[in-house]
């Protein structure tokens, strides 16, 4: 049964301030909610799963609703409530998928940051990412399906491998991760045979890993009208969790690099892309050429930086959407980002360790560092994420052990989204 929490403030709304409803709780859904709610823009969160829900907390949420069904909450409540108007936030690619599938009738009510299904399925199915991307002459790492015969494919590979999914939230809901490294041909037959017990053999994607450890790894971040970038930023992950293989990033800088801008771009440009979204890329050392990885069609773990580069992108997307003409907006300064609550392990477990705390301290006295959850002006939401990573950390990590036994033992104490 859904939290039929009431609104703050009257029912009636004003058609000239729409507000935003941020679909996700988790700390990317609360960097919406405090870049939105500190302009005075009225936001609530709507979210399937209480657990990891930490944006309730905040000051500037006002109103908290746990729905079972969010695509018929949203068209109840939009009539209900005369939400026309409203700007509609995704933060998990399972809220992309369901704007995007539902998005006529939910444009009848809302203004939606996601692009309808022609669009995001180049973001959502890796398969048509790649696809697209090696049209345009753009850099992919090799790959080839899993919909064969274990022992045929394996002939065919050069290890290390890594699998993962076609469709990510198909997988990583279940597991808590990413994908699957494999070294040789004993550990794929092991790895491949635990993802059939979630995606079917055409979803399970095999790719050269390529070389480095997260640093190699940049992406292009933009805000989008009809496929024309109107506000950029660059950044590389400096450090990631876990250590050798992570599954989010744990501190980030920008950066500039003119490859992966002009690439970024011309794959956007082709799509039509209408949104804010984020293109990732890995440099591979072996050949000098930065290959796509992953589209992220919604706000990323990260894009809090933007706003620490003086371009808040979830702020320049409401106004979008609300009617406001998009103007090139420059990054006006060096910016970089921490993950408070996994990032000191990371520093921990790294080799260099000195290096990664003289980069953390020069980050802090130049006043350029955004933090992921806390605030001092809004405190409650990290304190709530600590309190629930100590108590539903194990169960979680047991929770991806259990199906994937062997795999990793160094799994972040919590779902971990990027």
């Amino acid at each position: 049964m859904d939290n039929m929490n009431q609104p703050r403030g009257s029912s009636q709304r004003d058609a000239k301030s729409p507000g935003a409803i941020v679909l996700g709780g988790s700390f990317v859904g609360l960097g919406l909610v405090r870049s939105l709610g500190a302009r005075g823009v009225e936001t609530w969160v709507v979210d399937t799963d209480r657990s990891a829900s930490i944006a309730r907390f905040s000051k500037y949420t006002k109103r908290y609703i746990l729905a079972e069904d969010p695509y018929q909450w949203l068209l109840r409540e939009g009539h209900q409530h005369r939400l026309n108007g409203w700007v509609v936030f995704p933060v998990t690619d399972y809220f992309v998928d369901l704007l995007a599938h539902h998005h006529e009738s939910l444009s009848s009510i809302y203004k939606l940051t996601t692009p309808p299904i022609e669009v995001t399925r180049f973001a959502l199915d890796k398969r048509l990412t790649y696809r697209r991307a090696q049209e345009l002459g753009i850099a992919t790492p090799w790959t080839r399906l899993g919909d064969g015969p274990p022992d045929e494919i394996e002939k065919s590979l050069q290890y290390p491998v890594i699998l993962k999914p076609a469709i990510n939230h198909h997988f990583f809901p279940h597991t808590n991760l990413k994908a699957l490294p494999a070294s040789n041909a004993s550990e794929f037959q092991q790895r491949y045979a635990q993802m059939r017990k979630y995606l079917p053999p055409e979803e399970i994607l095999i790719q050269e890993r390529i070389p480095g450890d997260g640093e190699n790894q940049f992406s292009l971040c933009a805000v989008c009208e009809k496929g024309r970038p109107y506000a950029t930023l660059v950044a590389q992950r400096r450090r990631q969790y876990p250590v050798e293989f992570g599954n989010a990033s744990s501190f980030v800088e920008t950066t500039r690099q003119a490859v992966v801008e002009r690439e970024g771009r011309r794959f956007l440009e082709s799509i039509e892309f209408d949104g804010m979204v984020e293109v990732e890329f890995k440099f591979d050392p072996r050949d000098g050429r930065y290959k796509i990885l992953d589209v992220n069609a919604r706000p990323w773990g990260w894009h809090t930086l933007t706003r620490g580069a003086g371009a808040d992108f979830a702020y320049l997307l409401w106004q979008q959407k609300v009617g406001g003409a998009p103007r090139s907006v420059p990054m006006q300064h060096e910016a970089a980002w921490l993950r408070e609550i996994t990032d000191f392990l990371a520093i921990a477990k790294s080799p260099r360790r000195g290096a990664e705390i003289r980069a953390l301290l020069k980050a802090v006295r130049e006043r350029r560092l955004t933090l992921a959850t806390f605030d001092l002006w809004d405190p409650i939401p990290f304190f709530a994420e600590l309190g629930l990573w100590a108590f539903q950390g194990p169960a979680r990590r047991r929770k991806a052990r259990a199906p994937l036994a062997g795999y990793v033992d160094d799994l972040a104490p919590g779902r971990i989204v990027s």
